[in-house]
């Protein structure tokens, strides 16, 4: 009978998910559970009245007269590196009201994205900047949008403070949320397996090897962390797994 180790979900393993809940929470923060990717709820909404439109202007974030009568905002600012074959993701389009006869609907929700950082070991918190419409998905027009707002704004919430006087992020460590020497699975099993090709083809073909380290098909979000206190332990229950599959060869 295969050994087995036993795992209580949310002491010994978190998913991804359950990481990127946990580090919204920790800035007072919530994930929008309907989004492709990870972010939040918005921290707050700016409608751009002929004022905040000079400021931003003033920032270089200014409007791109156009022949089709779209309301459009450009980051004229320098741009990172481009990848080759693509344009700079760097503008906003603004729909119209409900109606689809009045003015445009010209506001922006300031949003955090969080993305898992291994090499940060943590959450990393990013600000988006989503317009009515169309908003860029380059991380320096948000920066340089969420930063414009907030900072003519002295009501504005701490975190988002705390995100515009940064570099462009800020990150939730594993210390943070009390979960120090927190790993992903995968990179436990890759020191386990280390260059052994046979023993890591066992666990793409989802043999031998429990909790499986490897999964196809795996959910968005549902990648396992392993907690430190429970990495010895999933250790000690492959090298027996593998044993046991070993002695079987040999029988």
């Amino acid at each position: 009978m295969k050994r087995e180790v036993s795992l209580e979900p949310r002491v010994d393993f978190f998913t991804l998910s359950e990481i990127l809940q946990m580090a919204a929470a920790h800035k007072g923060l919530v994930l929008r559970p309907d989004a492709r990717k990870a972010y939040t709820e918005p921290v707050k909404e700016y409608k751009l009245t002929r004022e905040v439109l000079t400021f931003l202007s003033e920032r270089g974030i200014t409007r791109q007269p156009r022949p089709d009568s779209i309301f459009t905002l450009v980051d004229t600012n320098p741009q990172g590196p481009k990848t080759p074959g693509w344009s700079h993701s760097n503008y906003w389009n603004f729909q119209r009201s409900k109606d689809g006869e009045g003015a445009f609907d010209v506001r922006v929700d300031l949003c955090v994205g969080l993305v898992e950082s291994t090499s940060e070991r943590g959450v990393i918190l990013s600000p988006l900047a989503h317009g009515s419409f169309l908003s860029p998905t380059d991380r320096l027009p948000n920066f340089r949008m969420f930063k414009a707002l907030v900072d003519q704004d002295p009501e504005a919430p701490e975190i988002a403070k705390e995100l515009a006087a940064s570099d462009g992020s800020i990150v939730v460590t594993w210390a943070d949320l009390g979960l120090g020497g927190l790993r992903r699975l995968a990179d436990i099993f890759w020191e386990f397996a280390r260059d052994n090709e046979p023993v890591q083809s066992l666990a793409r073909e989802q043999k031998v090897f429990d909790p499986v380290p490897l999964p196809r098909y795996q959910q968005p979000g549902g990648e396992m962390y392993v907690a430190e206190p429970a990495q010895p332990r999933i250790f000690a229950v492959w090298r027996a797994q593998l044993e046991e599959y070993r002695s079987h060869l040999r029988v």
